[in-house]
């Protein structure tokens, strides 16, 4: 199969539709979908008008929206993916992988270098925090660090659990879910249309993780976030399976989710906010060790055809 097949809708025009089916599918379609299941574990119209759009004021209110997300995600993602890739495009989900699903040493390689990146990536949420805008748009800073403190709260809501089910639920939600639908929509579908248009990987990469960091409305984790989704592109680059950057997906959420469940029931001394103030020896040594990896990986890699190898 070849990336620059004839039946493959052009790059430009396939962007603009994948990302409005999204924002339908996600913001608009997610959206009546969290009030619908708010509504279905127990609250009322009079529950919202007095809630002042804090949905964790709601009956049963950690559930409600817990699922509520999972579907939302769901549809946002999953769903648009499905729509474009299967109704739009008329292709199969195996279109999307150019090579075979690679061995378990690639995966492990994987792990490794997530969790070597965690230092350094720790230090580049700490650098995005203490961006300070000039003073003729602090309006917008305070509009920005507004929206930040409400999505913590909204984080810690989720995450302060002490139940297994809970945690087995948010698992599912967070990191499943999330990591096979944000990875077929952001490495599968866009960075492959990005790939498409320009002919160049590396700014494929970069442009759909700016993209993918950019959609999750964060501006003060927008940095992390965006160098994570340069990971995932280049597993998938280099492995050609899609699975690869799902698996480092589920694996980057689910370890996060696993920390704060660890934390909250006393395992773990440790949270995570406490580990962004990262040591700089540890920054260097933890960007040199992803460096190395990387480089292993890719060589590791070298003979398997990668999607740049399609367009040939």
């Amino acid at each position: 199969m070849k990336l620059t097949d004839s039946r493959e809708n052009p790059a430009a025009s396939s962007l603009l539709v994948i990302i409005g089916l999204f924002l339908i599918g996600f913001l608009f379609l997610g959206s009546v979908i969290q009030i619908l299941v708010m509504m279905a574990v127990g609250a009322s119209v009079t529950d919202f008008m007095n809630s002042d759009g804090d949905f964790s004021k709601l009956p049963n209110a950690w559930l409600g929206m817990i699922f509520g997300q999972g579907l939302g995600s769901f549809m946002g993602f999953i769903g648009t993916a499905w729509f474009y890739w299967r109704i739009i495009e008329k292709k199969s989900w195996k279109d999307l992988d150019f090579e075979k699903v690679p061995t378990l040493a690639v995966f492990g390689m994987v792990v490794l270098i997530e969790i070597a990146f965690m230092g350094f990536n720790g230090w580049l949420q700490e650098l995005n925090q203490s961006v300070s805008f000039p003073e003729f748009l602090k309006n917008v800073e305070v509009l920005l660090k507004g929206m930040e403190d409400k999505l913590a709260e909204t984080t810690k809501f989720f995450t302060d659990f002490t139940s297994f089910w809970q945690f087995l639920l948010a698992f599912f939600v967070i990191a499943v879910i999330a990591g096979i639908g944000e990875e077929l929509i952001f490495r599968g579908l866009i960075m492959r249309k990005i790939l498409l248009g320009t002919g160049n990987p590396h700014v494929a990469i970069w442009v759909s993780a700016f993209i993918f960091a950019a959609i999750h409305f964060q501006f003060y984790g927008i940095l992390p976030r965006m160098m994570l989704g340069v990971l995932f592109g280049y597993f998938y680059l280099w492995t050609g399976n899609i699975r690869v950057p799902i698996f480092a997906h589920i694996f980057n959420n689910g370890f996060a989710i696993t920390i704060m469940y660890l934390h909250n029931i006393g395992i773990v001394k440790t949270d995570l906010e406490s580990m962004d103030d990262v040591p700089l020896s540890i920054v260097g040594f933890s960007l040199i060790a992803t460096i190395g990896l990387m480089f292993l990986l890719k060589n590791y890699t070298k003979n398997q055809p990668s999607i740049v190898d399609c367009q040939q």
